[in-house]
């Protein structure tokens, strides 16, 4: 929590533009959110990482996995619990990036990502069709009939479900459009039209609605980086056409106070971004706000 206890946004790590002619670097940073200013947490915690997975359980965050610097993935689970970072002893899921991790009824449950394995002559990536829960001593792999292998889905809880939107099968394509919902036994596949196939979506739920902006659909040549924003009601996607921020995937988002949080990510010229809008169910409101250092593929979540 906040100053007095009230609700916070947490983000942490991402890839950050690194010198001239080096690619990206990698960073392990924590910042906060209340509502009106970011503020940079001295607190040690997880090693640098990108596409990650974070959750809220209330008071606290869980996170699990993300991609390193080496092409090395993460299989580490990690607590905040308000004020500082603590690594949990918990093993379970295998290495993986690029995870779609929700809370339903106040357990996480975690499905798929992409494993990168280096066996010193080559590095291979398997992607991942796996679902686990945690309970917050450790982790259960559940044998289950799941969506289709993916990583960098869209997720997020609405009700008694959990909402689970497109991917990629490879790192960036192809993508793909589905809708799928877990309700904490069972996946099962929506009919339901609405959003183009995209990956490295941003979801968070507001107001009984999970909204859903952006991502990267390779197959659409004219605007291959997205900058549209759905909602989905628990039967139908609605395309809301307000004017919001600029196309980009890998953006960070969360809900606080009545208001969906959105930061950062990669823009249409693939240059990395550092602003901040809101969401209050109608429009997009861009905050005059300084804070983390332009990124993308950060994980943000209220606690």
């Amino acid at each position: 929590m906040g100053d007095a206890g009230a609700p916070s946004v947490l983000l942490f790590g991402g890839v950050l533009p690194g010198p001239v002619n080096t690619g990206h670097v990698y960073a392990g940073d924590t910042w906060l959110w209340d509502g009106a200013s970011w503020t940079a947490l001295d607190s040690v915690g997880p090693a640098p990482r990108a596409a990650a997975s974070m959750v809220s359980l209330g008071q606290s965050l869980l996170l699990f996995g993300g991609s390193g610097s080496s092409e090395t993935d993460f299989s580490d689970t990690w607590t905040w619990n308000g004020s500082s970072w603590a690594q949990s002893s918990a093993s379970g899921p295998i290495a993986r990036d690029g995870a779609a991790m929700a809370v339903l009824n106040g357990q996480p449950v975690l499905f798929g990502g992409f494993s990168f394995m280096d066996d010193g002559s080559a590095i291979t990536v398997d992607v991942l069709d796996d679902t686990w829960t945690f309970d917050g001593s450790s982790w259960t792999s559940l044998n289950v009939f799941s969506p289709a292998a993916r990583g960098n889905a869209a997720i997020s809880p609405l009700g008694g479900n959990v909402v689970l939107f497109g991917g990629s099968t490879a790192l960036y394509s192809p993508v793909l459009g589905d809708t799928w919902t877990w309700n904490g036994i069972t996946w099962a596949q929506a009919n339901a039209g609405g959003p183009s196939a995209r990956a490295y979506a941003s979801m968070a739920t507001l107001n009984g609605t999970v909204v859903m902006f952006g991502g990267y659909d390779p197959d659409n040549f004219n605007d291959y980086i997205l900058a549209d924003t759905w909602t989905w009601d628990g039967a139908a996607w609605t395309q809301q056409f307000a004017p919001g921020p600029g196309a980009r995937y890998g953006a960070a988002m969360a809900t606080l106070s009545g208001q969906v949080v959105l930061f950062g990510g990669t823009g249409s010229s693939k240059e990395f971004l550092d602003d901040t809008w809101t969401w209050d169910g109608t429009s997009w409101t861009q905050l005059d706000v300084t804070g983390p250092t332009a990124r993308a593929f950060a994980v943000m979540a209220t606690f």
